[in-house]
């Protein structure tokens, strides 16, 4: 019985650290707010843009694979040194992307929802 519970509690800790991982590692959307409070949050269909780019290192730019983190860790609210604000870093890059592609919103209320 008692080797019965062991194993027991060792595949119930595996099926549960594997689903934070997995959890963790990537979301389906994510809602970015405005640290200003002057724009709408935005959310964003992160599941969406991984499944159409394929590529991680596109907007994960300075991080390894499996390594991913949060743009906010690096672009904070203003720009620190060579590193731009988290609002440029989003504008540049999202809405470069959307319009390089022709695809998506490029004017504020297309992410900026109300």
């Amino acid at each position: 019985m008692r080797k019965f519970a062991t194993l027991l509690a060792v595949v119930m800790l595996s099926v549960f650290s594997a689903s934070v991982v997995v959890g963790a590692a990537f979301q389906d959307s994510i809602t970015i707010k405005d640290v200003k409070k002057m724009k709408e949050p935005v959310v964003f269909p992160h599941k969406a843009h991984a499944d159409r780019i394929k590529n991680c290192e596109f907007c994960h730019h300075k991080d390894t694979a499996g390594k991913e983190q949060s743009c906010f860790n690096c672009h904070k609210a203003e720009k620190k040194g060579n590193v731009i604000a988290f609002k440029d870093a989003m504008h540049e890059r999202c809405k470069g992307c959307h319009s390089k592609e022709k695809k998506g919103p490029t004017m504020c209320n297309g992410c900026h929802k109300k």
